[in-house]
């Protein structure tokens, strides 16, 4: 199934302020070679939690993985909107979404596959429906993989002072 292109919309910015220059395939391949990323979930009070990730791109969504117990896992067993933050030197990118867990064999070990590439020093194997270290030779700390497909999609240029782009699925 092709994936469609979405279209890109200007964000309000100030006169004179340029749009980020990026068209949808820049924005994908930013992403996918994108060392670091964000995860901005909300605590059961409303507070938002944001940490650090690994993540990859895979079919059109970043897929990142976390602890079963960790406090973003139980956020999004609560409420699994998310927004995954890409920082840039030039552009920075916000992909709002929702997070949902991985299950499938055959798409996990795809997303172990692309992990394993990215982060040599990581090389996460698959077992009933879940991630586990090598390490955890007694399979005691499983972990979630989950998938964010984009809602939407923003990129704030920094060149000349803030631009922004919208593109939404």
């Amino acid at each position: 199934m092709a994936e469609l292109e979405p279209t890109p919309e200007q964000l309000s910015t100030p006169l004179g302020t340029p749009l980020t220059a990026l068209n949808w395939a820049d924005v994908q391949t930013r992403v996918a070679k994108a060392g670091d990323f964000l995860l901005a979930t909300t605590d059961p009070d409303g507070r938002p939690h944001v940490v650090p990730v690994l993540g990859v791109w895979l079919e059109g969504a970043v897929c990142f993985v976390t602890f079963r117990q960790a406090r973003k896992a139980r956020n999004l067993a609560r409420n699994n909107g998310c927004a995954v933050t890409v920082p840039g030197h030039e552009v920075d990118l916000v992909i709002e979404g929702a997070a949902h867990l991985i299950r499938n064999a055959a798409r996990l070990q795809k997303v172990a596959d692309l992990f394993s590439a990215k982060y040599p020093w990581w090389h996460p194997f698959v077992r009933d429906g879940e991630f586990y270290d090598p390490a955890d030779t007694a399979l005691n700390d499983p972990r979630h993989v989950y998938t964010v497909e984009p809602a939407q999609v923003f990129a704030f240029g920094k060149e000349n002072g803030f631009s922004g782009t919208r593109w939404r699925f």
